[in-house]
C-alpha cells in the first residue's frame, strides 16, 4: 500500500499521530500512534495536546556515527486550522541533536515537554502552552 502524498492533514482530524520532519521528501512525516506505520505526507499540521519526544539512544546514535536518523517526535491529536482562532501568539521551538537534548524554545531556549496546541509547517515548530 502506497502512503498519501502531501494530502490535506485536516483528513486525519481526530487521529493521534506522531510527526517528524522527512528530509528526503523536505514535507512533515506523520506516523500512526499505535503502529507507527507513516499514514501520510503533509506540508504543514496542526496537533492539540501535543508531546515533545526525543529518544535518548537515537540522539546518541545521531552524535557517534554524525548521520542523521528519525529519533526525534511531536505527539499529539490532528484538528483542522477551522477549530481554533485567530491572533494566537505562537512561539517558535527547535531541535537540533549536535545543539540540544531536547526541543527548546527559540527565544528562552527553555526545554519544552508539551504544549496544548502544535502548528508544524516543513521544518518549523510553533506552539502555545
Amino acid at each position: 500500500m502506497s502512503v498519501p502524498y502531501l494530502i490535506d492533514s485536516c483528513s486525519l482530524s481526530g487521529k493521534t499521530v506522531l510527526i517528524a520532519y522527512h528530509i528526503p521528501k523536505q514535507c512533515v512525516s506523520v506516523r500512526d500512534a499505535t503502529t507507527r506505520r507513516v499514514i501520510a505526507y503533509v506540508k504543514d499540521i496542526l496537533l492539540n495536546s501535543a508531546t515533545f519526544i526525543v529518544y535518548p539512544k537515537g540522539r546518541e546514535r545521531v552524535l557517534k556515527e554524525r548521520r542523521k536518523n528519525v529519533h526525534a517526535f511531536i505527539r499529539g491529536t490532528v484538528c483542522c486550522k477551522e477549530e481554533i482562532g485567530n491572533a494566537l501568539s505562537w512561539k517558535k521551538a527547535y531541535y537540533n541533536p549536535y545543539v540540544t537534548e531536547t526541543f527548546i524554545d527559540t527565544i528562552s531556549f527553555v526545554p519544552l515537554t508539551s504544549a496544548s496546541l502544535i502548528y508544524c509547517n516543513g521544518k518549523s515548530v510553533y506552539y502555545l502552552y
